[in-house]
């Protein structure tokens, strides 16, 4: 029987993603691509090869409590459109690009930060496909400056952005220097709530 894969991803959040599994011919059983964590909420994407052949994607997510995370629910999915392990699909959506934006989704999701909407947040999810010499993401925060650095643990990363984020992203490779940039810098925003808007000054 398969594993359902609401379970692979709760131990991802728990344990945190482990090794991709695959084989020369490219992914042969669910993967876990990249695991986020924010404002205790956990996302985690999955790649999986369907019965077709064609590989699609599985994005989950769960909300920590004291116990820990909560079984996680499955948040969209569908086909990817490439084979991420295919050196030539991976070049073509990249064409010369450090970074390429696959997939965006947006859901509602219950984040609890707010009173309002009952704790429910738009939140807009986005995978990137990274350069193979990128190892790390260099992601600066541009609503409430700050910068910070994620490793790159498979060929697709996932970034999830809540209302009034701005990031601008970039691939890199690390070095003992310090971290080498890898193509241009992707830009990406979700709008903040309404009732937040009139209050945040030159957000766009």
């Amino acid at each position: 029987m398969t594993r359902p894969l609401a379970e692979t991803a709760l131990e991802a959040l728990e344990d945190g993603p482990p090794a991709a599994t695959a084989g020369p011919g490219g992914i042969v059983e669910p993967v876990v691509a990249d695991v986020w964590t924010e404002h205790a909420i956990g996302c985690v994407l999955i790649l999986h090869r369907r019965d077709d052949g064609l590989v699609a994607e599985e994005l989950f997510h769960s909300v920590r409590g004291p116990g820990g995370w909560a079984g996680c629910d499955h948040l969209s999915g569908g086909l990817l459109g490439f084979d991420p392990r295919d050196v030539a699909s991976r070049e073509a959506v990249l064409a010369g690009r450090g970074l390429a934006v696959v997939t965006e989704s947006e859901s509602l999701v219950h984040t609890g930060r707010s009173a309002e909407d009952e704790g429910d947040e738009l939140l807009r999810f986005v995978e990137l496909l990274v350069a193979a010499e990128a190892d790390v993401l260099d992601v600066e925060n541009l609503t409430e400056p700050s910068r910070g650095h994620r490793p790159v643990p498979s060929d697709l990363a996932l970034l999830v952005l809540f209302p009034g984020d701005r990031l601008r992203v970039r691939a890199a490779r690390s070095t003992p220097a310090g971290n080498v940039p890898v193509g241009e810098a992707v830009e990406l925003s979700q709008p903040p709530r309404p009732s937040d808007a009139a209050t945040v000054g030159g957000w766009w």
